[in-house]
């Protein structure tokens, strides 16, 4: 029995950790083909609208996100391979969450970082560009725009691409982050003679919780010299709450009776399973 508790806990560690999908995104992005997860985090991939960086900006943070913090090759590498194979992008210029606004050449991203990974096709090197868009044609290297505006000869124009947004994954019933954690607590006593009847008890609870934070924090399995095993998984959750408990369990109360029914033994309760002071049949 406790191996199979171990493994329980196990597969519902991992599948908190990885089942992810669009379902765990903000309630107001649109489920739709342009929207997917990956690594922890929700990407919008906004392909048929073409919209100034402050504009693409302004959309994403409306609906609680920022333009694409691309902070690792691993995540460069996931967008420029969602857009040329999913959506059979070649050619446009991608805005990204990446900009030296602030100060020239001091890059940082929508949410503050520092500059550490970078995928410069052409070095920056223009006072009036900004803004940095992930390039298809350069295999999705970046280069640095105007953020609103250009210019040619006596002409204007505007710097409207496709951009692709980000967001932090929510439980699809809150707009905080959210935890499901199962409890398994099982134990078994084997009443010695002379003492008071206490059956074996199983108790199996599936609590729903939401929470800012929630994980299961403790495995122990304990073994005593007698013939009483308890295996026991905690969880720890904090947070806001909203818990739905569902509990079964199987109790029953020290039994004591007057009575000597010898081999025939004491009647049970067709209902709780509990010995009652009278003599079987």
């Amino acid at each position: 029995m406790k191996f199979l508790v171990k493994f329980v806990a196990i597969a519902l560690c991992f599948c908190l950790a990885s089942c992810q999908t669009i379902d765990d995104c903000p309630p107001g992005v649109p489920r739709d083909s342009h929207l997917a997860v990956f690594k922890g985090a929700c990407y919008q991939f906004v392909t048929s609208y073409q919209r100034t960086h402050a504009e693409a900006r302004q959309n994403c943070e409306s609906q609680g996100g920022t333009l694409a913090l691309v902070k690792t090759a691993e995540v460069q590498n996931y967008l420029y391979n969602a857009l040329t194979y999913s959506y059979r992008d070649y050619h446009d210029k991608f805005w990204i969450g990446l900009n030296d606004i602030d100060k020239e050449q001091e890059f940082k991203w929508e949410d503050g970082a520092q500059l550490t990974y970078s995928n410069w096709g052409r070095p920056p090197f223009s006072d009036s560009y900004d803004c940095v868009l992930m390039d298809l044609e350069l295999d999705g290297q970046w280069t640095e725009y105007p953020c609103e505006t250009s210019h040619f000869l006596f002409l204007t124009f505007h710097e409207r691409h496709p951009y692709i947004c980000q967001y932090s994954l929510v439980h699809q019933h809150d707009a905080s982050t959210s935890t499901t954690v199962v409890s398994i607590e099982t134990t078994h006593v084997t009443p010695q003679p002379d003492t008071l009847e206490t059956n074996s008890i199983e108790t199996y609870s599936t609590v729903t919780d939401t929470a800012e934070t929630g994980s299961i924090t403790e495995l122990t399995t304990a073994e005593t010299d007698s013939d009483t095993t308890a295996t026991t998984i905690t969880t720890a959750v904090t947070g806001n709450t909203d818990t739905t408990v569902l509990i079964i369990s199987n109790s029953c109360p020290a039994f004591s009776c007057d009575l000597d029914c010898g081999m025939d033994g004491f009647q049970k309760n067709e209902t709780t399973g509990c010995s009652l002071c009278q003599c079987s049949v």
